[in-house]
């Protein structure tokens, strides 16, 4: 067939005002097309874009979805009319985001820019999503098109975007297995999410620890700590009159796990904190939020990298939290914790909480 025929069915199909005989043509032009699709020109590709593209947008969805299917693995598609599917209601669009080659970044951010989210989601899917091509679909999708960014192992996820994923994970729990299951999870930001989230993913957050490169997580502390630096604020002239009650204790060598049990008993829970945070070596936010955890877990593990005795944290996980009475049997499965958790583990995890405060050290 010549290429003066190709033109000709084209003319034909522009003029053609039955709806029934301008479906016939268009699949005939498709036809022709995908025949040899390689052999064309640049300008035919554009002559074929637009007549085909002017025709689909007058015809029944059902019409444009089998067009979009038949052009959605063809690497010399019309660029045009891909957008322009790509573009069209969900169904239409759907086959062309998922699997064109013709779509470059530009034409994905287009997409995710001007489209629903039903849209980004399935740019989200794509295997060839890069750093700016998630990062706008985290800043502009809902939690389901960044629960599929997550899921997506090949998608390419930059780490200020894993930030921003993370925090939406702390207020949404599906966000938070798919999260941590990525391989380029930084480590702090990995145990920056064990305070949100269930026991099963807080074991699963120690277990990764274990196997991670020494100099990696050194690496990622030191860019943990650089941040905090600059964001942490200057120590008040004026301590509280709780700190300066443990600062006396210290100054006097009575700053002990006794006087924790004794200040608990007491129900001094400012002091308690102060003396915990100026034990374990960790900050005071970094304190309050162990004692905070409901779960009991993060004082387990405070508590064993801190050598504390097996008594004294059922003391402290009985106690601490008046508000919230915790029951003797989940003391005693708390027990069983503190006993199974291993020293290095809690240790590798208390290392991650101290960034905080050597930060602030350094910053002041």
């Amino acid at each position: 067939m010549t290429r003066f025929t190709h033109l000709r069915d084209l003319i034909e199909l522009a003029k053609e005002p039955s709806s029934e005989r301008r479906r016939e043509l268009l699949r005939g032009v498709t036809d022709i097309f995908l025949e040899a699709p390689a052999q064309y020109s640049e300008e035919e590709r554009e002559h074929f874009s637009g007549i085909m593209g002017d025709v689909a947008r007058s015809l029944e969805t059902q019409v444009r979805v089998e067009l979009s299917r038949r052009l959605a693995t063809v690497a010399e598609a019309p660029r045009d009319l891909v957008n322009q599917l790509a573009h069209d209601e969900i169904d239409v669009a759907t086959p062309v985001i998922e699997q064109s080659p013709v779509l470059d970044e530009n034409d994905l951010l287009a997409i995710i820019y001007k489209q629903g989210n039903e849209h980004r989601n399935i740019v989200a899917a794509r295997p060839d999503v890069n750093e700016r091509i998630s990062d706008a679909l985290v800043d502009h999708g809902d939690d389901d098109v960044v629960h599929t960014l997550v899921r997506n192992e090949k998608a390419q996820i930059g780490r200020v975007t894993i930030e921003k994923v993370a925090d939406r994970a702390s207020r949404n729990e599906m966000l938070q297995a798919p999260l941590l299951s990525r391989q380029e999870l930084p480590p702090d930001i990995m145990h920056e999410m064990f305070w949100t989230v269930s026991t099963k993913l807080k074991t699963m957050i120690l277990e990764k620890s274990a196997g991670l490169n020494p100099e990696f997580v050194d690496q990622m502390l030191q860019q943990a700590e650089r941040k905090l630096i600059k964001t942490s604020n200057k120590p008040s002239e004026d301590r509280s009159r709780a700190q300066q009650f443990i600062d006396r204790k210290a100054e006097l060598r009575e700053l002990s796990e006794t006087l924790l049990v004794d200040l608990v008993r007491a129900n001094r829970i400012d002091e308690l904190i102060c003396g915990f945070s100026r034990i374990a070596k960790i900050d005071i936010e970094t304190t309050e939020r162990i004692f905070d955890d409901k779960s009991g877990e993060a004082l387990a593990i405070a508590c064993k990298a801190t050598r504390f005795d097996r008594s004294t944290f059922s003391t402290l996980a009985l106690l601490a939290s008046p508000k919230t009475k915790r029951p003797l049997s989940e003391t005693r499965e708390l027990l069983d914790l503190y006993d199974m958790i291993p020293y290095d583990i809690a240790q590798r995890a208390m290392r991650f909480w101290r960034v905080r405060k050597d930060a602030a050290s350094s910053a002041a």
